[in-house]
Formats: structure tokens, sequence, C-alpha cells
């Protein structure tokens, strides 16, 4: 936001301040409106009441993330000088932070009411104009990604590389050659990439969503694993003014490989997210999806997973922004004679990304899920259990608005004490994609 919000370009901020107000306004000037707020709330106790120095704490709440005291700020403003229109112009854009838009809108026609530069009156009528669209149901918004990322994969069917096993049950026969599409095969791959997301609002906070996506990925010899994904998630969300946004929706999906399908999936998904006073970025999930494999129907089955995340921007000239979470679950054959494919899983990802200038970014991700089968693999005579550990690291350079190039490289390991599941995996890929 503009240091001094909406009007002050317009109205200007009136008397000197001096010292804890001076200070404030530097630190404002300068972009550092956390730092204003802390060192004006030092001298709260002291100064509440000065309209001056009220005004310039409600300022820097605002711009610090603290909408509920700078409406507090702004109000005590309004009851020593009822017609200072900076603080009621402010005090509407505080109120749209809190997800009061009634409120908002009742301090923006107040302004625009009054005798002010046309300036200021065309810029509160586009807040009036969004509000009442908002309080109407905002209306209906469409965005999409179009996405093309080519790549080296060295392990494009995610298998061991050892060429001869020894399978317990057939232990008198000595080692067995693999074949070739059961061992890693790596090759070059092409990948394209679809999305469109629709939302239409009901009312101020609530909200129909709907998201469509598909994916196909193109092996330069190995057909055999061209993978194509086709998913869509379609739901309702309800957001509130002190407890985030609750959201549930359908999901459907099916997966192809080598342009058969190879499972679909059907299922719902239920979140939680909501951003703390300290910009702390909350999210609570739960998911259930029911497995049907047209090729393999011992395999068919349900999945659960619950989930919890959390992220926080730190601060400073790079924006870091870091990020962790943790899931458990549990995916069960339909059929229990197929135990051995039942499993439960538990994870964690942590990763963190930096703004290295206005135009390039640079992030790295980690995981870590741990796979425990539930009966023996009749072949190997004991459970299966894996430790699959994920990273990666990459950057995303804007060449103008809506268009990104990017750069990744991530690493797999699966360490399972079943050799047939044993494997590690490397992929390096450059993409380009454009966002409308």
């Amino acid at each position: 936001m503009a240091v001094s919000g909406l009007l002050t370009l317009s109205l200007g901020i009136g008397a000197a301040w001096a010292g804890a107000i001076e200070d404030g306004r530097a630190r404002l000037q300068a972009g550092d409106a956390a730092g204003a707020y802390t060192a004006l709330k030092s001298e709260e106790r002291a100064r509440a009441g000065n309209p001056d120095f009220d005004y310039a704490l409600g300022l820097a709440a605002i711009d610090a993330g603290h909408p509920a005291e700078a409406v507090a700020a702004f109000e005590r403003v309004l009851a020593v000088k009822p017609d200072h229109l900076q603080a009621r112009a402010e005090l509407g854009r505080a109120y749209i932070a809190l997800n009061e838009p009634e409120a908002a809108r009742r301090e923006f026609k107040t302004v625009r009411d009054q005798d002010v530069p046309p300036a200021v009156r065309e810029t509160v009528d586009r807040y009036v104009s969004a509000l009442d669209t908002g309080l109407s149901g905002g209306g209906t918004q469409v965005s999409g990604l179009a996405k093309l990322t080519v790549g080296y994969d060295s392990n494009v069917n995610n298998s061991t590389s050892d060429n001869r096993i020894l399978i317990p049950a057939f232990a008198g026969l000595g080692f067995g050659t693999l074949s070739p599409n059961a061992r890693a095969q790596d090759d070059g791959f092409a990948e394209v990439l679809g999305r469109v997301s629709v939302s239409h609002g009901l009312a101020v906070d609530q909200r129909l969503i709907a998201d469509l996506t598909a994916s196909m990925r193109r092996n330069a010899d190995k057909s055999d694993f061209d993978q194509s994904i086709v998913g869509l998630n379609f739901g309702f969300a309800q957001a509130t003014p002190d407890y985030g946004t609750f959201s549930i929706s359908a999901q459907l999906q099916s997966y192809w490989v080598d342009d058969e399908v190879y499972r679909y999936a059907v299922g719902a998904l239920g979140q939680w997210v909501y951003r703390t006073e300290a910009q702390t970025d909350l999210g609570l999930y739960l998911l259930y999806s029911h497995l049907t494999y047209p090729g393999n129907s011992p395999q068919n089955g349900d999945r659960f997973m619950a989930g919890a995340t959390v992220g926080q921007p730190l601060g400073g000239a790079l924006k870091p922004y870091v990020f962790g979470g943790v899931y458990g679950g549990l995916e069960k054959m339909s059929d229990s004679a197929f135990d051995n494919l039942t499993y439960s899983f538990i994870g964690a990802r942590i990763g963190g990304e930096l703004a290295v200038n206005e135009r390039l970014a640079a992030y790295v991700n980690a995981a870590i899920e741990v796979d425990n089968y539930k009966d023996p693999e009749p072949l190997f005579f004991k459970e299966r259990s894996t430790v699959r550990t994920d990273a990666a690291i990459g950057a995303r350079y804007q060449l103008k608005r809506g268009l990104t190039l990017g750069a990744e490289v991530s690493y797999t390991n699966a360490d399972s004490n079943i050799v047939l599941y044993d494997f590690e995996r490397v992929v390096a890929s450059a993409s380009i994609s454009f966002d409308f």
C-alpha cells in the first residue's frame, strides 16, 4: 500500500509531526511499516487521544497487518475530529482488511459525500463500486495457466537399477534377470499442462469454486511410460471474519499411462485456511478418494489422508517465505485378500522461497514419507516398508506480467526393504508458463 494510504497525496497529512510521530512517518516512507508500528505502539499509552499520533499509528497498524488496532486508532481520531476525511477513508480501508465490507462502504460513502478534490472522489468511487460488487457476491472470476516443460528424467518408470534380484519364493532358482521395463529407464521428456479456475461469488463471504487441470507428458523414446492426467475439483468456500476460510470440494481424476486408463479417483477434500495478525498462514485438510484400477481390480481401494500446514513471511529485502507441513493416512484395498498392498503412511514437508529481485525468485523444498504395508509380500515373505525422500531446488524469472521462465532440479530416493521397490531418480527441467 502507499505510505499514507488512500488520500494522503490529495489531501496532505496536515499538522507537523514531532518525536515518535516523526519517527513513525519516516519509517513508513522508508517502507518499514512493521518498524513504524513498533515505534508508535510503544508510545500509545502516553499519546493516545492525540489525533496526529493516532492517525500515524493507524496507518502503521494497517500496513503492518494489524487492521483491528488500526480501526481503534482511526476511531479515536474521528472522536476528536469528525471531519478528518483522511482518517475516515483509512478506517474504510481497515474495515476491508477485517472483511467488514458494509462498514467500509459506510465510511467511504461519508467521504464521497463531502467536498473533496475530483481525484479523491474518483478513487473513493472505485472503492465503493468494488464493495458493491463484493456485497452482491463479487461476480464471476476466471483465471488460468498454460505451461510447457522440457527436461531429462533418469528414471521415468520409478524402478530399481538392479538388473538381477533374488526372489525368496523362487530362491532355489537363483537370481532372476529383470526385464528392461522393470529396471530404471532414463529419457528426455516434454510436458504440457493447462489449468482453468472459476470462482463465482454467492455473497461477500461465500463462493462457488471450480478447477479443471489437464497435463500430458511424452518421453522421447520410452513411450510405454507416457502419462496424462485430467482432474476436476468443484465445491463451496465460506469465509469468516475471525476464523479463516472453510471449503469443501468434490474431486474427480483420470490417470493414463501409455494412452490407456490406469486409474480413476473420485473423492472429496475439506480445507481450512487462516492468516493470523502476524501474517502466519495456517491450514488443515482432510482428503478421501476411492481408487479404481480398470486393468488391475485387486488394487482398487480407498485413500484417507489428513494434514496440517504452516507458512511464514520473515520480512527483509529478499522477502523470504518459509513453510512446512505434516500429514498421514491410510490406503486400504477393497479386497482384504490383497492387504499386502494396504499401507499406512506419514510424512512431512519443508521449504522456502526468496525474492532475489523484482523478477527473479528462488526456492527449495524437501519431503520425507514413511510407508508401512499391512501384510507380507507373497513372493518376498515380509511386509514392505519404504522411506521416500524428495528434494528440489529451482528458480522462476518473470519475463513480463503473466509470462515466467522456470528451471528446477529434483531428486527422489525410495529406500525399501524389498529391492524391487528401491530406486533413485533425478529430474532436471526448464519451463515457460503463461498466467491469465
